[in-house]
């Protein structure tokens, strides 16, 4: 069996969805979530201050094709002793963006989901997963298989980049909409701010396995 469905139909256009409420709504959640400013130096306080004309713009470009996003800012966080992890912090206006086509996708993809996948999943977390690992122990099973995929989103790897490729191009939205996403996807080898709760997760979703 295939690990991703082979026939799916196409969904409808995403970018005619992209509307000023949508937009404004994406912006109040990258504003909750705070977070510092990208490469461009705009924080969330001077993105907000002009919101309206910053949010108008951003609508233009995501809909006639020509939104690209800025570089990553990268920074280094400790991980462990004597190594760090790569971050990449992308604008305020590309987060907003982010966040717009997460919204778009998520219920496309939500749906299609395993039934033993728990991680950054709405109304799913790590005690349903424990929960549900002592329901496979009380029913007999006693082999656990712990598996990561080491750096998904630290550097340049084609191949988890085709792999989410894939995992996306399983239910396509239009052409426009697939463009949105390989021009995020593609920002530079720390592509992983956006996917890291979202697009990674609907990768290995489909899959199943008891993962939190």
């Amino acid at each position: 069996m295939a690990l991703f469905p082979i026939a799916i139909p196409k969904a409808h256009s995403l970018t005619g969805r992209i509307t000023q409420p949508l937009l404004l709504a994406a912006f109040m959640a990258v504003k909750r979530n705070r977070g510092a400013a990208g490469i461009d130096k705009v924080s969330i306080e001077m993105f907000e201050a002009n919101l309206v004309p910053n949010l108008l713009a951003l609508e233009r470009d995501l809909k006639d094709g020509s939104f690209k996003p800025l570089p990553l800012r990268r920074k280094f966080i400790p991980k462990e002793p004597g190594k760090f992890r790569p971050l990449g912090i992308p604008a305020v206006r590309d987060r907003v963006a982010q966040e717009v086509i997460r919204r778009l996708l998520h219920p496309i993809f939500e749906r299609l989901f395993h039934e033993a996948s728990f991680g950054f999943r709405p109304g799913r977390n790590c005690h349903q997963a424990l929960a549900q690992a002592l329901k496979f122990h009380e029913e007999g099973y006693r082999v656990v298989l712990d598996a990561d995929i080491k750096g998904f989103f630290d550097g340049p790897m084609p191949s988890s980049r085709r792999l989410s490729a894939r995992a996306i191009w399983t239910r396509p939205p239009s052409r426009n909409s697939t463009e949105l996403f390989e021009a995020q996807r593609n920002t530079s080898p720390l592509a992983g701010a956006l996917v890291g709760g979202s697009f990674g997760n609907w990768t290995l979703g489909f899959g199943g396995a008891c993962a939190a």
